[in-house]
């Protein structure tokens, strides 16, 4: 399939916007957990819901189930939740023959606890129906809300392309019609509008209070991805072992919930932070909030901001030769700039930056030949973006595929090319070895000026982390210190992040400290960086800010280095466990490489596999996390360097795991129930509702792949159609798209090749996840015998 050179449309123009007024946290007494428990089938029909909450100082667990669904009583079980929860607890218990009257009455319960009785429509003094402009009293708290309300819920309704709030992108309308009601003078029901948003694509209400899922705060502050391991942070044991079906097991999810967010509330508070806990998405919050309060942004003008924007791409990937691609290397450090992001901010200053000038193309000259002359000076111009014209061998393109007669239609990935009759606008670190072929025009160029009295941010985040390290000096572990050293160190990380932000379903839509000039100038700073290494090196492999070398090719890159003042560590250890070199590896494509220790540690990223499964040990491994499972991928693509394949793993059957947050997903597991179980219409939209999970299972019918659905590890493996030796083969006969294979060399464009195109964001990806519902997580594999 033909490969264009590609451009994304410029986001929208920053402009300055008022900081809003901060609302008050919600309180212990102001928030209920709420959890589900469901059927196993396909349907996840809700078998009981529980809300915890506190009034007047007494903790208070309602659960309604249907009847025989708890063998217990809440007489029986009152005063163990007591002994539980170590302190008095008042626990009720509701039962239902009939679910439709189970699901009215959670739904009721819910929404009372929510508003605290008020109508969602009131009859004014004309006789008029008008909404009341009800607040919740009481803010409702889930782990993984998708599910639980997708549960409650009578219907989702799943929608790519949503707008809440001013934010657009994929996301549900949650509609609880069962508890609808009517008297002569008011209207009750709930209808929870939500888009998902962040790494965890987490469901967010534009109306505070209507649901706060905690899983992305525990992830990111605590490294808590499952509500038993919020249990163990907080204090609480989620009785795991005793099984679903009991009714201390139900109460205590909903306890465990309840507390999880009043302990997240008091960290966030304690870490000075200004916004509220429910509404923290991602580490960016950590980042936005810090800026919030002590960063004085500066704004280009239109023509400035369409100047930079084609400058801005991110890190490069991949090989930086085919030659070097599918063979044995020998003897690699895998070596790592030292805090890339942090220092790049940090040398070029921009919290300092306070506006920008242009310059005349004789005086960017004067600077690039400077710069040449004096590496170190680098960082006093780093905010350069020049405008060129001419023919170049070596430039960051971004590059589409398409079908022939017809062009992309999106961005989907960044290449470094040959471009003949080129004109546009190049950082100066990607000028600087951009190799100019002939005659080029330096046409302008645009640089910021200096004198903003704002603290350097990147510094802050550093020195504060400094001052909580994890472990003392007799190495052990500080537990109050995890909290603070996590914030900042998320903060650190995040800060370039929200530069960088853009919104909505194209990504035109710029986030509030969007500034284009300060994003592509850390980015290029590091692509320089990085140029600077290969090209002391004989680096065959890059992943943003980090390199493959030779030992010797290191310490070389060390050097080169040392003028732009920033360091380069060997972080083989990383990679393998305890070794810092080694002795062999094979790279295969970009974020796609595999390495071995001296005592035959294994290590690799392998980006493509990380939506499969297997079913090992009792239970589902990702193949791409998996040591023994991943080595034995590599092994079948590469026996001389890996040993033989393990003829027991590559046999295991391979599926996939979805979870519904789209309607393309839910419409593919409803064709595939139907398909499967001959479901009637009238229930078939049970296995689509939003947050519904389970297997789809390849098989081979008639020649081709047909997925097929499933819902436990054991039906998904036997089921599937497809073996760990399929995958695997053809993952190994895949390439990326950073070189010409034909040719063995880099692509070769001409300015005039260029495609207008979209970018791809979140949301798109979501929707082109298909079948697989999860993205590709394959980042590193786990260590120890696939033990995690």
């Amino acid at each position: 399939m033909p490969l264009y050179p590609v451009r994304e449309p410029c986001p929208d123009l920053p402009v300055p916007r008022k900081g809003r007024r901060r609302a008050a946290n919600f309180g212990r007494e102001e928030l209920f957990g709420f959890d589900t428990e469901t059927t196993w089938c396909g349907k996840k029909e809700l078998r009981s819901a529980q809300f915890a909450f506190y009034t007047d100082g007494l903790l208070h667990v309602e659960v309604y189930a249907l009847r025989d669904f708890f063998k217990e009583s809440a007489t029986d079980v009152e005063s163990r939740l007591e002994s539980l929860c170590r302190e008095p607890v008042r626990l009720s218990l509701d039962t239902y023959d009939e679910l439709p009257d189970l699901r009215r009455d959670v739904q009721s319960r819910y929404e009372s606890l929510l508003y605290a009785g008020q109508p969602r429509f009131k009859r004014d003094k004309s006789g008029k129906m008008k909404g009341t402009g009800r607040k919740p009293r009481r803010c409702a708290v889930a782990f993984n809300g998708n599910f639980d309300l997708g549960v409650i819920a009578d219907e989702t309704e799943l929608s790519p392309d949503m707008s809440a709030g001013g934010m657009e992108g994929a996301g549900c309308v949650y509609h609880f019609t069962s508890a609808y009601r009517t008297t002569k003078d008011a209207e009750y029901g709930l209808k929870i509008k939500a888009l998902f948003l962040g790494a965890f694509n987490v469901p967010f209400t534009p109306k505070r209070g209507e649901l706060w899922d905690i899983s992305a705060a525990t992830r990111t502050l605590w490294g808590a991805g499952s509500l038993a391991a919020v249990g163990r942070e907080v204090g609480f044991d989620k009785l795991t072992g005793e099984g679903t079906d009991t009714l201390a097991y139900a109460a205590m999810d909903a306890v465990v919930t309840l507390h999880g967010a009043i302990r997240l509330t008091a960290d966030l508070e304690a870490q000075g932070f200004t916004g509220n806990p429910d509404r923290f998405i991602s580490g960016a919050t950590v980042a936005k909030d810090l800026m919030e309060r002590h960063y004085e942004p500066f704004y280009l003008t239109e023509p400035q901001h369409e100047f930079v924007w084609p400058a801005y791409f991110g890190g490069m990937t991949g090989a930086l030769s085919p030659h070097v691609m599918r063979e044995p290397l020998h003897d690699l450090i895998y070596g790592d700039l030292d805090g890339a992001y942090n220092a790049s901010g940090q040398m070029l200053d921009v919290f300092s930056w306070a506006g920008v000038k242009w310059l005349e193309g004789a005086e960017v000259r004067r600077i690039v030949e400077e710069v040449r002359a004096h590496p170190s000076r680098f960082w006093d111009y780093g905010s350069l973006h020049i405008e060129v014209e001419g023919d170049f061998d070596l430039v960051p393109v971004r590059v589409g595929k398409a079908g022939e007669g017809s062009v992309p239609t999106s961005s989907e990935g960044l290449v470094w090319a040959r471009v003949d009759g080129l004109r546009t606008t190049l950082t100066l670190g990607d000028f600087l070895h951009s190799k100019p072929r002939g005659k080029i025009v330096v046409i302008r160029g645009l640089m910021a000026t200096r004198g903003n009295q704002s603290p350097c941010l990147f510094k802050m985040c550093a020195d504060e982390r400094a001052k909580f390290p994890k472990k003392d000096a007799a190495g052990a572990w500080v537990p109050e210190n995890f909290v603070p050293n996590t914030w900042w160190k998320l903060a650190g990380n995040t800060i370039y992040g929200s530069f960088a932000n853009r919104n909505g379903k194209d990504r035109t839509n710029s986030g509030k400290w969007f500034n284009g000039l300060i994003a592509s100038s850390i980015t290029g700073a590091i692509r320089h960086a990085m140029w600077t290494v290969n090209h002391a090196s004989d680096a065959v492999y890059n992943d943003t800010d980090s390199a493959l070398t030779t030992t010797t090719g290191f310490k070389a890159a060390q050097e080169a280095l040392k003028p732009l003042g920033i360091g380069f560590s060997n972080k083989t250890s990383d990679e393998l466990g305890d070794a810092d070199i080694a002795s062999v590896g094979v790279v295969q494509g970009s974020k796609r490489y595999a390495l071995l220790g001296p005592q035959g540690q294994f290590g690799a990223k392998s980006h493509g596999l990380g939506s499969w499964f297997v079913f090992l040990d009792g239970r589902v491994q990702p193949v791409a996390h998996n040591e023994d499972v991943l080595r034995a991928v590599w092994s079948v693509n590469y026996p001389e360097v890996f040993g033989e394949p393990d003829p027991a793993l590559v046999a295991l059957p391979v599926f996939h795991r979805f979870s519904v947050r789209t309607r393309k997903v839910s419409d593919m597991v409803k064709a595939y129930a139907l398909r499967r179980f001959g479901a009637r219409l009238s229930n078939l939209h049970a296995y689509g509702k939003a947050g519904n999970f389970g297997f789809l299972t390849p098989s081979v019918v008639d020649g081709k792949i047909t997925p097929t659905v499933a819902y436990t590890p054991e039906e998904a493996a036997d089921l599937s159609g497809v073996t760990l030796l399929t995958v695997a083969t053809l993952w190994g006969a895949s390439y990326d798209k950073k070189f010409d294979y034909a040719t063995g060399e880099r692509h070769v464009f001409n300015g005039s090749d260029f495609v207008q195109v979209r970018a791809v964001d979140r949301t798109q990806d979501l929707e082109a996840g298909g079948v697989l519902g999860d993205s590709d997580i394959s980042v590193h594999v786990s260590h120890g015998g696939g033990k995690q």
